[in-house]
């Protein structure tokens, strides 16, 4: 397994084209970038970000939305047609960036209260899963505890559905939603292309570098390795534009993998 991190780690202090560069720069050879305005979508500033990134030495393995713009449950249908229009443009920003997923929470529970089994869901996510396919580029779901995909059985809902769908696995966001990671990834197999690690701190700040909170770290690997695993790891814990602290962290999270091995 590859310790990447995200661009999100540095946010706000570096702009995403310059926390690319630094990354890279820092030793990871692998990065998931975090879009984050409207304009970060076009297709000229991704040839820059591409770019960029070659030039630090670093290749772009995942593209993370930026939530807001993708309103594709909204009541207003202008805002549904911008927001699958803008959830396309990141698809092609992918492709161009050479990235093999997308990152996308899906709805949150007030914006389609009907839940995920509804039919608009269905055909708003297959819509969306083959135009990715299409760009060979995986669409994928993350769980997330205050979207409605959070837990296995929402998981093995969309799986039934045998969609070209991938999933994104945060243990972040499993523990601040109180669920099994375990049974999580079990039910993610073989659709798991892409894991997010940042720590989680009861009561205190989110999104912390692993190592800086109560998730329990040896188990979490252990279940991945378990599970044939062998895709990036993505630092997601914000260090606070702290370069040392970052590398603190995937120090950190070296030594676990040495202990647990890595298919």
């Amino acid at each position: 397994m590859l310790i990447g991190a995200s661009t999100g780690v540095l946010y706000p202090h570096a702009l995403t084209e310059d926390a690319v560069e630094a990354l890279g720069r820092g030793g990871f050879v692998a990065v998931e970038v975090i879009v984050q305005t409207a304009g970060e979508y076009r297709p000229a500033f991704a040839r820059r970000l591409a770019a960029r990134a070659r030039a630090a030495g670093t290749t772009v393995a995942s593209l993370h939305t930026y939530t807001g713009l993708h309103p594709l449950f909204d009541p207003y249908p202008r805002r549904r047609e911008e927001g699958r229009a803008a959830l396309l443009r990141a698809i092609d920003v992918a492709a161009t960036l050479g990235a093999r997923s997308v990152v996308w929470h899906g709805p949150t529970r007030r914006e389609l209260p009907a839940g995920l089994a509804s039919d608009r869901f269905r055909e708003v996510l297959a819509d969306v899963a083959q135009a990715g396919a299409a760009a060979g580029v995986t669409l994928t779901l993350e769980n997330v505890s205050w979207c409605l995909l959070r837990d296995a059985e929402s998981v093995r809902l969309v799986r039934g559905w045998g969609l070209p769908v991938g999933f994104t696995f945060d243990p972040f966001q499993a523990a601040e939603a109180g669920v099994d990671t375990a049974a999580l990834i079990a039910a993610m197999g073989d659709a798991l292309v892409n894991v997010h690690l940042s720590d989680h701190c009861p009561g205190g700040p989110r999104h912390l570098p692993p190592g800086e909170g109560t998730i329990p770290w040896p188990t979490v690997l252990g279940q991945l390795r378990a599970a044939g695993y062998a895709g990036p790891l993505i630092l997601e814990g914000n260090c606070g534009g702290d370069l040392a602290r970052l590398e603190r962290s995937r120090r950190f999270v070296a030594a676990l993998l040495e202990g647990v091995g890595s298919p």
